[in-house]
C-alpha cells in the first residue's frame, strides 16, 4: 500500500521528470522548425533554434536536481524515453500532420505502460 510519504516523492519524482522531458520535447520541435528554413546559416541564427537551446538547459537543470536527489538513472530514463515518445508522437502528429499505424499505437501504448510498471513496482 502506497502512503503519503512513499507517493509524494514519487509524485515528484513524476512531475520533474515530466517537465524535463516536455522541456526536451519541445525543443526537438522548435529544431525541426528551425531546419525548415531556407539555408543551414537561416536555420543557426534562428529564434527557433535559441529558443531550443534554453530548453535543453532548463532540461538539464531539472536532471542534475532529479540524480543529486538520489533518483535512479534506469527509471529515469525510461520514464523519460516513454514521455518523450509520447509528446514528440503527437507533435508530428497534430504539426506536421505524420501518420501513425494501429501497429505502431499499441506498441507506444505498451512501451508506456512498461514504464509506468517499472517506476511504480
Amino acid at each position: 500500500m502506497l502512503t503519503n510519504r512513499v507517493l509524494a516523492p514519487k509524485l515528484a519524482q513524476g512531475f520533474v521528470i515530466t517537465l524535463a522531458v516536455i522541456a526536451v520535447a519541445v525543443a526537438d520541435v522548435l529544431l525541426k522548425k528551425a531546419a525548415s528554413q531556407h539555408n543551414l546559416r537561416d536555420a543557426l541564427v534562428s529564434p527557433w533554434l535559441f529558443c531550443a537551446i534554453c530548453l535543453y538547459l532548463f532540461q538539464i537543470g531539472f536532471f542534475i536536481i532529479a540524480f543529486h536527489a538520489g533518483w535512479k538513472l534506469s527509471i529515469i530514463g525510461a520514464l523519460q524515453t516513454a514521455f518523450y515518445a509520447l509528446i514528440v508522437l503527437a507533435a508530428g502528429v497534430m504539426l506536421y500532420h505524420e501518420s501513425l499505424t494501429r501497429l505502431q499505437v499499441i506498441g507506444i501504448l505498451l512501451a508506456f505502460g512498461g514504464v509506468l510498471l517499472i517506476n511504480w513496482s
